[in-house]
């Protein structure tokens, strides 16, 4: 799937969920504040061996296979798909708020229900994305994620110059990178990579 194509399942429900939020920059997670070691490290998946031939007979224009991954990935992470506010249910979605609950609340800001949902939101839209790509995310595949997600649209303020703009969405991008390393942690070290080639780190 071309990188610049944007899944629309997860991130059309989620930004339907935000009309109900305040737009705000949420705070950096602890990927920007240095502290990534803390997240769980991507476990790889070894490759299944192929049948000979195998390789010259898929596909690359079909799809179902993506799409049937996602669906499963919904369902295991019971993201509900129907506007309600998403909280933490999985082991690992809890684990993820609570450190992203407990580094906010170090930088002295109040931890709401909202910034929940928002952290939630990013991570499960940027699995998504990872789904949708094969599982082949790089920079481009960061930018082109930021550069057209509802939620980024909806969190960033209009009317910044280019060095704030990138600073807010490097803010909010972290909070989904971070997210991922718990979400889809076998993507979390290429989301981080890529964060990393984009923004600095």
């Amino acid at each position: 799937m071309n990188a610049r194509t944007r899944p629309l399942v997860l991130s059309l429900t989620l930004a339907a969920v935000l009309t109900a939020t305040t737009a705000c920059i949420p705070l950096p997670s602890p990927l920007e504040g240095g502290d990534a070691a803390e997240a769980p490290a991507a476990t790889p998946t070894a490759a299944q061996p192929s049948a000979p031939g195998e390789e010259a007979t898929a596909d690359p224009d079909d799809f179902s296979d993506v799409f049937t991954e996602r669906d499963e990935f919904f369902r295991e992470q019971q993201l509900p798909m129907d506007g309600t506010p998403l909280v933490a249910v999985t082991p690992a979605q809890q684990d993820f708020i609570a450190q992203q609950r407990a580094y906010v609340e170090e930088q002295g800001a109040t931890w709401t229900a909202s910034d929940e949902n928002l952290s939630l939101a990013l991570a499960g839209d940027a699995c998504e994305t990872a789904i949708l790509s094969r599982h082949e995310v790089d920079s481009s595949t960061l930018v082109a994620h930021v550069s057209t997600s509802p939620l980024f649209a909806q969190l960033i303020p209009t009317g910044l110059d280019d060095d704030a703009r990138k600073k807010a969405e490097a803010n909010v991008a972290s909070v989904m990178v971070f997210g991922t390393t718990f979400l889809c942690p076998d993507d979390g070290d290429a989301w981080v990579a890529a964060y990393q080639q984009v923004y600095g780190g």
